[in-house]
């Protein structure tokens, strides 16, 4: 496993960025411990609207190819906010070590997290970003108009 020397920076949309830190507090004051790391990852994001979110950046809602450590293989989830995991097979809560740690990357970078059950640090790669959903409007192009033949 390579060391990552420096973090990378993350991008978290507004949105994002807003139920997540209610969620981390609430979690926090509960003595929730994988709460302190969600909280010190968004206390250094750079901030977006939602529609201003570059495609490569990682997001809750989007599904995204990753590799654990070195391991030959990739993983795919759809990283999700926890109170939308309910029926979602290949979801991956962004209130779990390996969730926060993705949260706001760009394809190619790598970050260390802890997994507080094992005590192991591992560093995650993202490798991709597959379809991303959206619960916010897209802005229209204008009003539809009939073409004329």
């Amino acid at each position: 496993m390579h060391a990552v020397h420096e973090l990378p920076p993350i991008t978290v949309t507004t949105r994002d960025f807003d139920r997540l830190v209610a969620l981390s507090l609430d979690a926090h004051l509960r003595g929730d411990s994988h709460a302190d790391f969600l909280l010190w990852e968004l206390k250094r994001a750079t901030l977006c609207p939602p529609c201003a979110l570059p495609s490569e950046v990682v997001s809750v809602n989007c599904r995204v190819l990753y590799r654990l450590d070195d391991e030959p293989g990739v993983r795919v989830h759809l990283l999700a906010h926890p109170d939308d995991l309910i029926n979602l097979a290949d979801g991956l809560s962004v209130a779990s070590p390996l969730g926060t740690a993705l949260l706001g990357l760009r394809v190619g970078d790598r970050m260390p997290f802890c997994d507080d059950r094992l005590g192991t640090q591992h560093v995650v790669t993202v490798e991709g970003i597959g379809l991303r959903f959206v619960d916010e409007p897209v802005p229209s192009r204008g009003p539809l108009t009939p073409r004329t033949t």
